[in-house]
């Protein structure tokens, strides 16, 4: 076994999971640790930070357990969910839950940073619509409606910053994942002192800010003891779990496109330079965010309940059985379900409507359908709400010529094979291969010294599988995309009646 190891980190929402690669990319030790979030209220969703420093330390047993030597660790990347707000006392300790991305309380702080800092300006700054799921909203609400803590915060970080600080004892933020916070200049990729200074935000609470592979600190004497590795092993600032997830999938380039399906859904293109500014309508949704590499960005659609949306409808109605067991037989229920549609908007929906009020449906349920049948217009309605996020890149000018899927999609034959058929194009995927996580462990390598640049890197990714569109599927779908669209414009009205 070579000697000299690097280690990957993903902090998700619905669990840590950890990989140790050699330096060809193969992966030679898995760990992982599910939980779960929390719903306090309809639109919420919160999770205790220590759920993810548990995961951390339990996944990691299970590396030693499988014989990895902590001295052959050479260096830690870590990815992490996006915008979820992590708070700080003066002694850093957490203060609270975390409110994650996929919460859509914050529409009135939304509109109270359009006001004060001009919705034009921010716009021009962080090149992004303010959104409910964006870091600022959040911290602005704690501010108006939990006051007792807002006057007790001293740092303010991401949830992988947070993993890294327990690691190391070092506070940072890496370019990809302050871009969605809604406080950085995405084109100087730093943090933008006049937005945090208009929202009178205190600048010190924030963390230095640095490009993805740059290596922030090492593991401290605290963490080795807690966890087992070595003390001083090098850690790299990481990324946001989509950016990591890219580069995890040799997703460095413009052309070259990316499909990624984990609790949330989102379509994910590199750019060389920043698109112009998009200004209102749907393509406001579309993020254009720093990418894990140097001088590199990228053009994101978010749909919020992508896998949550599988997780859910498994949990509720056949909790008993494994996911290969519930996907089991859809393959024989024809493209289109028989004329049963799902609309994933089980906590509101960002790309393309940003509508925090819609919720899910099934339509169109008659006496033939079957569980299958409902299983499968899951995965339809999933993937119609990717293609709504596809279709918002194309508009924006962005050609996708090889398109690749990653995460739980990209795992079933059945789900990249609607996918395919849905978008109709072919679809390029890696079996075996935790995106984000190895995307994290290849910014350790590129920190460290073991790569020089991204671009030594395409011989990772030679051993990827093709699916490809069948024809007469493509044709229903896209009849049956139609129909998909059409079903949000008529139900908008009720979903944004107030709700008793």
């Amino acid at each position: 076994m070579d000697n000299e190891l690097l280690m990957g980190i993903d902090i998700g929402t619905q669990g840590v999971k950890i990989l140790v690669i050699i330096q060809n990319g193969d992966i030679i030790a898995k760990g992982n640790h599910t939980y779960d979030f929390e719903v306090p209220k309809a639109g919420w969703a919160e999770q205790d930070p220590l759920q993810w420093w548990d995961g951390v330390t339990k996944s990691l047993q299970q590396i030693w357990d499988q014989g990895i030597k902590a001295e052959q660790i050479q260096g830690i990347g870590i990815s992490g969910q996006m915008h979820s707000l992590v708070l700080l006392d003066k002694n850093m300790e957490v203060l609270g839950n975390s409110i994650l991305w996929n919460d859509v309380r914050t529409n009135e702080e939304c509109e109270e940073i359009e006001q004060i800092v001009g919705k034009k300006k921010a716009s021009v700054i962080t090149r992004n619509a303010i959104l409910p799921g964006f870091t600022a909203p959040k911290l602005l609400w704690v501010r108006k409606h939990e006051p007792e803590r807002y006057s007790k915060i001293r740092h303010v970080m991401l949830p992988k910053d947070y993993i890294v600080f327990k690691l190391s004892g070092i506070f940072s933020c890496d370019v990809s994942d302050a871009s969605g916070t809604a406080l950085f200049d995405t084109e100087k990729r730093s943090w933008s002192r006049e937005i945090i200074e208009r929202l009178e935000i205190p600048f010190e609470w924030l963390p230095v800010v640095h490009e993805s592979q740059t290596v922030v600190g090492g593991v401290s004497q605290q963490a080795a003891q807690s966890t087992g590795l070595t003390k001083g092993t090098r850690i790299v600032a990481g990324a946001g779990d989509n950016a990591a997830a890219a580069l995890g999938n040799g997703i460095v380039e413009e052309g070259s496109g990316m499909i990624s399906v984990g609790t949330s859904g989102t379509v994910f293109a590199p750019l060389k330079e920043l698109s112009p500014i998009h200004d209102g309508g749907q393509l406001s949704t579309l993020h254009l965010f720093c990418h894990c590499v140097p001088g590199t960005w990228h053009a994101m659609g978010v749909t919020l309940s992508a896998g949550m949306s599988l997780n859910w409808f498994k949990h509720t109605f056949s909790e008993k059985d494994t996911y290969d067991q519930f996907l089991t037989g859809i393959e024989a229920i024809p493209a289109g379900s028989e004329g049963l549609y799902y609309l994933p908007y089980l906590n509101g929906e960002r790309t393309p409507h940003n509508d925090p009020h819609a919720r899910g449906v099934f339509f169109g349920i008659h006496y033939n359908h079957s569980r299958k049948h409902f299983t499968r217009a899951v995965l339809e309605g999933v993937s119609y709400s990717l293609r709504d996020c596809y279709e918002l890149i194309k508009m924006n000018n962005v050609s996708i010529n090889k398109l690749y899927v990653t995460g739980g999609a990209s795992k079933s034959s059945a789900w990249r094979q609607i996918l395919a058929d849905i978008l109709g194009r072919k679809l390029t995927f890696f079996d075996d291969r935790e995106g984000p996580a190895f995307g994290a462990s290849l910014l350790a390598g590129l920190g460290i010294g073991v790569w020089e640049s991204p671009t030594m890197l395409p011989a990772l990714f030679e051993n990827s599988e093709e699916t490809k569109a069948l024809g007469q599927n493509v044709k229903t779908y896209e009849d049956n995309y139609q129909i998909y669209k059409s079903l949000y414009t008529q139900l908008k009205p009720l979903f944004n009646m107030k709700q008793k």
